[in-house]
């Protein structure tokens, strides 16, 4: 892989940053998307989109290996690692089953093998030079398009909101004091949690949350938290550029929730989840 930063001036994307991940150690790479043209996203509406990867592993891989641990943490979305049988090629005549890993049970909303998938394979092209410091101007930013926040050092988030004019984020890993950088997140993620246990435990630690609805429970009152604008649930009137609710510590007063959404498969586990 090549990336220089005196060519692909013309490009969508920037490596953000690349090196070890702050929850293991591995090679990752972050890759904004979204200078050049803005992002489609229904929901999101317009706005950078960031990408956290594992480096040396395309994203559909990692989810299969487990080897997502290293963007994405202890997320209880991202289903299960277990072996699985690998089909015999045909006119084979070895009796011997080979096994390899496959994923299930992942109830994480993000279509891996669409934009994360994409833009792993142009940063693999060479595709994106590495990010000089300019082009924000005023953009709002999605802190972890695909991947936790808390993979990357802070200071890289605070170099890229530096003349943003917004931002939304959001971590699984608020509860894990070992993180440097955990401190400082707060202030720009909201604490991503799944249950009102966790909640009430982040409130109590200073966290706004973001609360994804997976099994519905009563919520008690001293949880001052409402319905995401963006979601289908509430009609989305408004999108994420323009409510920004979801700012972190810094932000407005007031938590959020959403019930759990994505595609079919992705719902099919959540009902059993439910269950």
């Amino acid at each position: 892989m090549t990336t220089n930063t005196a060519h692909n001036t013309q490009s969508n994307g920037r490596v953000i940053y690349r090196g070890p991940s702050l929850l293991d150690g591995a090679p990752i790479v972050v890759i904004a998307i979204g200078f050049k043209s803005g992002s489609t996203n229904s929901k999101t509406g317009d706005m950078l989109q960031t990408y956290i990867l594992r480096d040396d592993v395309a994203p559909t891989n990692a989810i299969k290996t487990g080897q997502d641990s290293s963007i994405c943490g202890t997320c209880p979305h991202r289903g299960s690692v277990i072996p699985a049988p690998e089909s015999i090629p045909s006119g084979s005549n070895s009796v011997t089953t080979q096994y390899q890993t496959r994923n299930v049970g992942r109830t994480c909303y993000v279509n891996v093998g669409q934009g994360p998938l994409a833009a792993w394979r142009t940063y693999k092209a060479g595709g994106y030079p590495l990010w000089d410091g300019t082009g924000v101007n005023g953009k709002f930013v999605r802190l972890g398009t695909y991947g936790d926040p808390a993979a990357v050092p802070v200071d890289v988030w605070k170099s890229l909101l530096r003349d943003a004019s917004g931002h939304t984020g959001y971590t699984h890993q608020w509860q894990n004091p070992a993180l440097p950088n955990i401190t400082e997140l707060r202030a720009l993620c909201m604490a991503s949690v799944d249950t009102v246990q966790e909640a009430e435990l982040a409130t109590r630690l200073g966290w706004r949350y973001f609360r994804v609805v997976i099994k519905p429970e009563p919520t008690p009152p001293e949880l001052k938290e409402s319905l995401c604008p963006a979601s289908a649930e509430a009609g989305r009137i408004l999108k994420c550029e323009q409510c920004l609710a979801c700012g972190g510590a810094d932000g407005r007063r007031g938590s959020i929730y959403i019930p759990a959404h994505g595609g079919f498969a992705v719902m099919a586990n959540v009902r059993r989840k439910a269950a």
